[in-house]
Formats: structure tokens, C-alpha cells, sequence
């Protein structure tokens, strides 16, 4: 997020790269038009192999780069990301073939029937496996990984949680659509003349708003789990209520998707209603993204001011209020502004804590 930017502005860019400047920013934004673009264009010649696979992996691509271009953890490469992105394909593979190749087929194939036919033929069974059990499971799946490496003391780190879970969501994504769409890979005719304007709304879906509602609302319960202060928070009521709100995301973004495929322009009203989804999701994302830059910047501060102050001794201490890093001697809080002497005693020595090794 830009100093130049406020919370609440809906900025797609600098929302799943905040460690971009003006500049990248602006470089990253510039690639994904173009290789939109082009991914209509391909769309509109009928070549759908290409259209959706390259659709399917824009976000998560870009992603990767971007962890790479601004090299957000120095002792660890990329692959952890990486790792974390094949991890999730992988999971998403299974529970994408488990629910619409090995036990849900039937049901999946009549309901996406039922979709042509009309109203009328609406399968509320259906509905309720492909809009409300698949996501709440997708979401379950999501978290994993993302979890996993941020309980590792390195990446504890609010920030830290936020880049996995939009890692991990953006490629559960991207392979949930590989297996959903196979068929297209499939088929005998690589290239395609009939119904190229509904599969240009659709290749626009899974490009820009499936991607990104997947990932922000992973990165949102995930950045909740590490939390603030220091260690991660772990399963907290907090992070209960981000996995909630993550939830409630993508079973809202399925439920009215598959509902409006049964009205006339019901693939454009999805489109519509997504972007919906996304807007009050990266809005929501913004505030946990301002308090995890807000954090990272007090360490890096507070690292900074120990290691001029040539202490025998570091102590670390924490805000009682937002458990954010205190600069050594300080009276008030660099991000609260929480008076830290009027705090009680039980309080300052609960976020207290001696730094090991504190030798300087």
C-alpha cells in the first residue's frame, strides 16, 4: 500500500503487492492489462486451451514474480512460495476432482444443465455441494499451507501471513479451474467459433475476479492466524472470525454465480456480482494490510534504534494496546499513540519479554 493512498481505497495493485513503489507498481499493472488483453484477444480467435489455461494462471504468475522482485524474506529464496504454490495446486487438484469427477459428477453435470434450461430445473442439492460445501472445504484446504509456514518463526510476521494465504488462494484457483475447465483442454477442436461472447465474460471471471477473491480472502484469515506482536496468535477468536468473513466471501461469490447462470445475462450479472465481492474484500484486506506494514515498520525501527543505542542488554517490549514493538525508552506508542507508563504493571510485564542472547 502507497503512503500516497488512503485505507479505504479500492487499489488492486499496490493491495496484493504493498511492497511495490509508485514505479513497479505502475510496471505490474501495465503487464497485467496487456497480457489481459491478450488473453481476450485469444478469446475472441476461438483459442480456448490458451484463453483459459492463461486466465487461470495471470494472478499467480505475476504473484511469484512479484515475491521474487522485491525479495520480501533475504534468507529464504522464492521456493517457499513456490513450494507453498504447489502444495496448494496439488490439494486443489484432489478436491476439485473429488467433487466434480469422482463422487459429485452427476449431480455437477445436471446442474450445470439445469443452468441452460432455466429456473425451473435449478437443483437446490446441487446448489448446495458446488456453492456452499465445495467453498467452505476450498477455503479449509487454503489456509493449510499458509498456516503452516507462518507458525514457523521466520515468517511469523502479519505480512508475512498475508503474502501466503494470497499465494495459496490464488493457486488454489488457478488448478480448481484446470480440472473444472478440462473439458476445454480436452477436446478434439483446439480451436472454437461458437458462443465466444459468454466465453469471453467467463475467461474475464476466472482471470481477474475468481483469482483475486480467492486469494485476498486466504490472505485475510491467514494474516489473522500470525497476528500481531510477537509469535503468531494462532487460532484465536480472531482468526475464526477472518476465516469466517473468508468463507462467507466465497460461498456469497458461488451462490450468487450459480444462481444469476439461470436468468438471461446471467454470466455478465456474475461478473458483476464478483467484482461486488472483490471490492468489499480488498477493502477489508486494506485495514489488515495497513496494521501489517504498521508492525513491520515499528521492528525494523526498533532494530534500527537498539543496535545505535550499543546496549549490554536488549529488551524487546511490546504496546499493551496494539502489541506493536516499542522503541527502546520510549513513553508512548509510534503506532497507537497509547501512553506505555500509564499501562499497568501486570500489562507492561506481560508484553515485556528479554530478547535471547541479548548481549550487544
Amino acid at each position: 500500500m502507497q503512503s500516497s493512498e488512503g485505507v479505504n481505497q479500492f487499489a488492486l495493485i499496490s493491495t496484493i503487492m504493498p511492497h511495490t513503489n509508485r514505479e513497479t507498481a505502475d510496471n505490474y499493472r501495465w503487464a497485467m492489462i496487456i497480457s489481459a488483453v491478450l488473453i481476450v484477444a485469444a478469446t475472441g480467435l476461438g483459442l480456448l486451451p490458451i484463453a483459459v489455461a492463461a486466465a487461470a494462471f495471470l494472478i499467480p504468475i505475476v504473484y511469484l514474480v512479484y515475491i521474487y522482485d522485491v525479495n520480501m524474506w533475504e534468507d529464504a529464496p522464492v521456493s517457499v512460495v513456490a513450494g507453498l504454490f504447489i502444495f496448494t495446486g496439488a490439494m486443489a487438484v484432489l478436491v476439485s476432482l473429488f467433487f466434480f469427477r469422482w463422487v459429485f459428477e452427476d449431480q455437477f453435470n445436471t446442474f450445470a444443465a439445469g443452468s441452460r434450461i432455466g429456473v425451473d430445473a435449478l437443483s437446490f442439492p446441487a446448489l448446495l455441494i458446488f456453492a456452499v460445501l465445495l467453498p467452505v472445504v476450498a477455503e479449509v484446504v487454503k489456509n493449510i499451507g499458509g498456516i503452516m509456514l507462518a507458525s514457523r518463526p521466520q515468517y511469523d510476521d502479519m505480512i508475512d501471513g498475508l503474502a501466503f494465504g494470497i499465494a495459496a488462494g490464488t493457486a488454489y484457483a488457478a488448478f480448481e479451474t484446470v480440472v473444472l475447465y478440462s473439458s476445454v483442454f480436452t477436446s478434439p477442436d483446439f480451436r472454437t467459433t461458437d458462443g465466444l461472447a459468454s466465453w469471453a465474460v467467463v475467461v474475464v471471471n476466472l482471470m481477474v475476479v475468481k483469482s483475486l477473491i480467492y486469494g485476498t480472502a486466504t490472505g485475510i484469515a491467514v494474516a489473522a492466524f500470525s497476528g500481531k506482536g510477537e509469535k503468531y496468535d494462532g487460532f484465536t477468536p480472531s482468526y475464526f472470525m477472518a476465516f469466517g468473513l473468508a468463507v462467507a466471501a466465497n460461498v456469497g461469490y458461488w451462490l450468487g454465480v450459480r444462481l444469476l447462470s439461470y436468468v438471461p445475462f446471467g454470466q455478465a450479472l456474475g461478473l458483476l456480482w464478483g467484482f461486488v465481492i472483490l471490492a468489499v474484500l480488498v477493502l477489508r484486506i486494506r485495514t489488515t494490510m495497513q496494521a501489517a506494514l504498521l508492525e513491520a515498520a515499528v521492528e525494523d525501527a526498533v532494530r534500527e534504534d537498539g543496535e545505535r543505542s550499543k546496549r549490554a542488554t536488549v529488551v524487546d517490549s511490546f504496546c499493551p494496546e496494539c502489541e506493536n514493538l516499542l522503541l527502546a525508552g520510549s513513553n508512548f506508542c509510534l503506532v497507537c499513540g497509547t501512553s506505555v507508563r500509564s499501562s499497568s504493571r501486570q500489562a507492561r510485564r506481560t508484553m515485556s519479554s528479554p530478547t535471547p542472547g541479548g548481549a550487544a
